[in-house]
């Protein structure tokens, strides 16, 4: 068992990017291990943090994951998550936003295969006037076994005013029987605001893969080209060119192993 735990203070005007990136050794003769980690943010006024999270434990671990956020006055802070690792991963994300003009931007690509399952549970809390937040969450079940979750909640309390926060969850299922359960939660008090929330589940488009077989690709290709494109939306989004490409990297051959790509 390991218990990390992170504090973060950035002061006034302060900017950090933070990459935070968990790996196991997934041999078969090692033996199963549970990561349970805390990581705190507290932002003073017009801070800034880029927050870069990348978990790829080993498929024999159990992975739980704490963030806390707490954003000042004019303060903004960006999420990029991919999760792809773990038998059990579930991260428990909350953010309160203690102050006005505050910005909080959340993209999550979650990936499961065989007898994984990826666990999400975010909490927003707006309290004061004119915020801003936009939360973006990708997933991709690629086997029977496989299960993900989505439970996002965004709170506008009623001196929130001017508001304007939306939340999108997409997620992609390429196998019978797999499973993903997702609830999004848009809970408002104040009375002039601007906030929107959606949920898609499907398999590829036949649409889709027409498009590309007309143009003469064939259909593994259009295949895996659809696949990947779905998760690099949030991928793309990562600040850092080199964290990028090994991440990009990285979920392609995952995508392989898990039977993704066909």
């Amino acid at each position: 068992m390991s218990n990390p735990r992170v504090l973060i203070w950035v002061e006034k005007d302060g900017e950090v990017s933070i990459v935070e990136e968990y790996a196991g050794d997934g041999s078969p003769e090692r033996r199963a291990y549970w990561t349970n980690s805390v990581v705190e943010f507290v932002m003073d006024n017009c801070a800034s943090v880029s927050h870069s999270y990348i978990q790829g434990q080993a498929e024999n671990s159990t992975h739980i994951k704490w963030t806390f956020v707490h954003q000042g006055s004019c303060s903004s802070y960006t999420l990029v998550e991919t999760s792809t690792g773990g038998e059990l991963s579930r991260h428990n994300l909350h953010i309160q936003q203690m102050g006005p003009d505050t910005v909080t931007e959340l993209s999550t690509f979650h990936l499961c295969g065989s007898k994984q399952i990826q666990d999400l549970h975010s909490r927003l809390v707006l309290d004061h006037p004119r915020g801003y937040s936009r939360q973006l969450h990708k997933c991709i079940v690629a086997n029977s076994s496989a299960k993900a979750v989505f439970d996002g909640n965004i709170k506008v309390n009623r001196k929130a005013q001017q508001t304007d926060a939306g939340q999108l969850t997409r997620s992609l299922l390429l196998a019978p029987q797999a499973t993903v359960n997702v609830k999004p939660n848009l809970q408002i008090v104040a009375d002039d605001v601007k906030c929107s929330h959606g949920a898609a589940i499907s398999d590829l488009e036949d649409d889709q893969l027409f498009y590309f077989r007309a143009r003469g690709v064939d259909l593994q290709t259009a295949r895996n080209a659809l696949v990947f494109s779905f998760g690099a939306e949030v991928m793309e989004r990562l600040p850092h060119k080199d964290l990028r490409k090994k991440v990009e990297s990285d979920v392609k051959g995952l995508l392989a192993a898990k039977g993704a790509f066909q």
